[in-house]
């Protein structure tokens, strides 16, 4: 999980429940997204950027 490391104490702006895709979307005020869902059945976490 260290690439998740940057969010740590990042303030977040805005959360998008569900988003285009049927998950959330967090979005934190240095500009990064983090995109949460579920694909068969495990949760899968993207960071843009990384």
């Amino acid at each position: 999980m260290a690439k998740y490391d940057g969010l740590l104490g990042q303030p977040i702006l805005e959360v998008e429940e569900p988003d285009k895709e049927g998950g959330i979307t967090f979005i934190f005020k240095d500009n990064r997204f983090l995109f949460i869902k579920v694909v068969d059945g495990k949760i899968d976490a993207v960071s843009i950027p990384e």
